[in-house]
């Protein structure tokens, strides 16, 4: 089993940097800005697997498995899947600069207060219209994405 999860890591890791470079180049022809390209592709494109596990529980009936998987790969992912990687890079070469993502945390916190919002005030029972309500923020969110890759628009 050691060697079966050894060689499914290599691959996912060879996957991931061919889309990142896939992505560089893209945005490079595009002439966007790569984190136009990964916040639409990369991340939508790396929790395909949780959306798969979320609606097969939900399917049976387990809402709070369907949740519980969504928020604990995204702590994960925010907690260890950045922390780790930039542990290691700015103790080994220099501490690691963010641009231009005070709106993007902004969101995402929104997001997850919107939810969070909801669903106490619907005693967390999951209906359609919140189902779509969350389906219509991303499609904002992916709007507001776009737009502010458009050179000159004041956003």
């Amino acid at each position: 089993h050691e060697v079966s999860a050894l060689i499914g890591g290599t691959i996912l890791a060879g996957i991931a940097y061919l889309m990142t470079k896939w992505l560089e180049l893209s945005a490079c022809y595009l002439s966007i800005p790569t984190i136009t390209l990964s916040l639409l592709f990369s991340a939508p494109g790396t929790s395909l697997p949780e959306l798969m596990v979320a609606s097969g529980v939900a399917r049976k009936g387990l809402g709070t498995s369907a949740v519980s998987t969504s928020l604990g790969s995204n702590i994960f992912d925010i907690l260890v899947a950045l922390g780790l990687p930039w542990a290691i890079y700015a103790t080994a070469v220099e501490p690691i600069k963010i641009d231009s993502t005070l709106v993007l945390t902004c969101l995402m916190a929104a997001s997850t207060g919107t939810f969070l919002v909801v669903a106490f005030a619907s005693s967390w029972a999951i209906s359609r219209p919140f189902g779509f309500l969350l389906l219509g923020l991303y499609i904002a969110f992916d709007l507001y994405v776009i737009l502010e890759a458009v050179p000159g628009l004041p956003i």
